[in-house]
């Protein structure tokens, strides 16, 4: 159990992060721009880091050590695939967004569609359906994370954690808004990432170090691609039914299609948010090229030699999850224990302060204010804000205490927004794009999921269908149906000069005397996004040939990193003005 001593470092935390948040409540209340956007002020390293701590929970070493314990490294490739779409989004969706000046991305919809009964239907619909079941799932298997280690180190049941720590982040964000997020969110950061390296070190320690773990993983567990980077393919040729193993298909389907695929390609709305509080679009670009270097690059390793660690110390568990924080309990000094506790603490407040404020967001600026209260004074919203921000906690806490695996409820996530991804990046590109295209994918993705649920088919497939079953549909319905109006077209092309096939809406332009602005170069966006990809993949898989003690391949991919960050300072993407 805990000593005097981690009971006072969790104490102290949970002590700054309220002062952080009385602290910046006056600046936060002045209107809903600032408690939702900071007042678009951010500089690029707090919006960046902001983004990384929100997605640092507690849930993700819990998670990471179940794929790793029930699957290997590759099976990262799961969340790691995410990282192309968020340099997809970096290089270039980031400065369009910040252009287009929304509120939040739900927002976006109206501007890009135009006021039509279609564009209403689907700013309301999309804002409950990001708000609550997806946005509430999401926060659930969060508290459950947090649960499942206050249970291996505090003895908690489940429902004490739930009101407890679930209480305490919602008093803060309540508080502080988005200013009061994106500060705490620093330090929660600092915290987090160092408590996790911390643990790595003394679990290393514990099965004799780096040489001793590998030695014992590869002589004493039967798992032939555990320490692999991919998963090893089937016999016979590509076309033959043997190639295709699960964990093959899954692999492939991750990289190839997952990252474009999923409901947050475009960036996702927590993201999306902290771009369109950055100071500028320069900035707005930085901060999610931060995103994603750290995202992946620094957090995965030492949640990754825990979990090799925990395979060796408890070779048998009924939950995989529950790995993580019994060896924490096991394992560590007094002092540390409390540390990391705090730590995982941090990651957890982290996120579910940056979620309630995020689902708040949606209820009040794309359901309630354009649908039950138009015109009402500043002050009437800030207080619909908080209400929002009381109910989404409250959808959350009853989620989580439903909810049995942080795991599955991620999956179930990917899958149910799975197939929409496409058509919020295409509604950049391509002129054709309506409301309906969102409405029927949104519509089809989820149905899609609730029937393969009854389905015994792997993950790997099961995204397969529900995006390419859902292309069926959105594809027809935006064939079938009206284009947004020219209009509303035009003005989202001006505000925004995004790329690809625009030539009708600018030909419409000149013909009603309007001036089109030229777009950037999609060349120039996509060399960035190769390099970005160069540095962000050739780091992290770098780090992890590093401490497999694999120093060829290691080198190699440093150096591939190197050449990635060279092209992007030579290519002008890390000035800092702009």
């Amino acid at each position: 159990m805990l000593a005097s001593i981690d009971w006072a470092i969790i104490i102290a935390y949970n002590v700054l992060s309220l002062v952080v948040g009385i602290v910046m409540t006056r600046r936060a209340h002045r209107s809903t721009e600032e408690y939702f956007l900071a007042g678009r002020a951010l500089p690029w390293w707090i919006a960046g880091t902001s983004m990384v701590a929100t997605s640092f929970s507690c849930d993700t070493p819990l998670y990471v050590t179940k794929l790793v314990r029930t699957m290997g490294i590759y099976e990262n490739w799961q969340w790691w695939c995410f990282g192309i779409g968020s340099l997809f989004s970096t290089f270039f969706l980031a400065p369009l967004w910040r252009r287009s000046r929304v509120l939040t991305d739900i927002e976006l919809t109206q501007l890009r569609y135009g006021s039509g009964t279609e564009a209403k239907l689907l700013r309301g619909f999309r804002a409950l359906w990001l708000a609550l079941p997806i946005n509430v799932i999401a926060m659930g298997w969060v508290i459950l994370a947090m649960a499942k280690i206050n249970a291996a180190a505090l003895g908690w049941e489940k429902l004490d954690s739930i009101w407890l720590f679930a209480g305490l982040t919602f008093f803060y964000t309540l508080l502080s808004g988005m200013w009061g997020v994106a500060l705490t969110d620093l330090v929660q950061y600092a915290i987090a990432q160092g408590g996790a390296i911390i643990f790595a070190i003394y679990a290393v320690q514990q099965v004799g170090g780096l040489q001793a773990l590998h030695h014992r993983i590869t002589t004493s567990i039967s798992q032939p691609d555990l320490l692999n980077m991919a998963p090893s393919h089937g016999s016979g040729t590509i076309f033959s039914a043997d190639f295709w193993t699960p964990a093959f298909i899954g692999f492939m389907t991750y990289i190839a299609v997952t990252w474009w695929a999923n409901v947050n390609s475009d960036g996702g709305g927590k993201v999306i948010q902290r771009q369109n509080s950055c100071k500028n679009e320069q900035h707005a670009l930085l901060a999610t090229l931060w995103y994603s270097l750290t995202n992946l690059a620094f957090r995965t390793w030492p949640w990754v030699l825990v979990a090799l660690c925990s395979m060796l110390i408890y070779p048998t568990i009924a939950d995989p999850e529950m790995a993580y924080p019994q060896l924490m309990m096991e394992i560590l000094p007094f002092g540390l224990k409390g540390l990391l506790l705090a730590s995982l603490l941090a990651a957890f407040m982290s996120t579910i302060s940056s979620q309630l404020n995020w689902g708040a967001s949606y209820l009040v600026h794309d359901f309630y204010r354009p649908f039950l209260a138009k015109g009402k004074p500043e002050s009437h919203y800030l207080w619909a804000s908080k209400f929002a921000t009381t109910a989404v906690l409250a959808g959350a806490a009853l989620a989580a205490y439903l909810t049995t695996s942080v795991t599955e409820a991620f999956k179930f996530v990917i899958a149910f927004g799975a197939g929409t991804g496409p058509v919020y990046v295409l509604r950049w590109f391509w002129w054709r794009i309506n409301a309906w295209s969102e409405i029927s994918a949104m519509v089809a993705s989820s149905a899609l999921t609730l029937i393969l649920l009854s389905f015994p088919v792997s993950f790997g497939v099961r995204l397969l269908i529900i995006t390419f079953g859902s292309a069926v549909v959105w594809v027809a319905v935006t064939l079938a149906t009206p284009p947004a109006p020219m209009a509303a077209l035009a003005e989202f092309f001006r505000r925004t000069k995004p790329v690809g096939r625009w030539e009708p809406v600018r030909q419409w332009s000149r013909a009603h005397g309007q001036i089109t602005p030229k777009s950037a170069r999609i060349s120039s966006a996509l060399l960035g996004w190769i390099w970005g990809m160069a540095l962000v993949i050739g780091l992290t898989l770098g780090i992890g040939y590093t401490v497999l003690l694999r120093f060829l391949p290691a080198a190699l991919w440093y150096v591939v990193a190197i050449v990635g960050g060279i092209g992007l300072r030579k290519a002008g993407f890390l000035r800092t003005k702009g």
